[in-house]
């Protein structure tokens, strides 16, 4: 009796059999597609780190650092130019009675100049006068 309901629902059962097969299929699928874009979106952004860590090493690694650190001797007076010394990979200056105006070209300047800032001291002299000491290396 149960070979012959067996046959008697066959295109039922083979059906049903079917549509399982289809869902699975299809959950694969996207699950395929999802883990796919996953790892297109991963590469894509180590590409681009990448492409910065090599921007970053150029920069950084520049060996005409130092010769360009020599504007901060001339980018105020130099009486105002207290001290400036540069050696090995390293360099101090300190400047005395800045004007604001005078204190900010200097920061900004430094600011941008790819160096690891190791001292940096500001104090106000007097009514708008500042001192100003760094330490930068490269």
């Amino acid at each position: 009796m149960n070979l012959m309901t067996l046959k008697r629902f066959k295109n039922e059962l083979i059906i049903l059999l079917s549509l399982v097969f289809v869902l699975f299929a299809f959950g694969y699928k996207q699950q395929s597609k999802t883990y796919l874009n996953h790892e297109k979106e991963t590469l894509t952004k180590n590409i681009v780190e990448i492409g910065t860590v090599g921007e970053l090493k150029k920069l950084w690694g520049d060996k005409k650092i130092g010769k360009k650190l020599n504007f901060f001797k001339t980018i105020v007076a130099k009486d105002k130019v207290k001290s400036f010394e540069k050696r090995s990979r390293k360099m101090t200056a300190s400047y005395q009675n800045l004007t604001v105006k005078e204190l900010n070209t200097i920061t900004k300047k430094l600011f941008k100049t790819p160096v690891q800032i190791t001292k940096l001291s500001i104090q106000e002299s007097g009514k708008e006068q500042y001192t100003m000491e760094f330490k930068c290396k490269w």
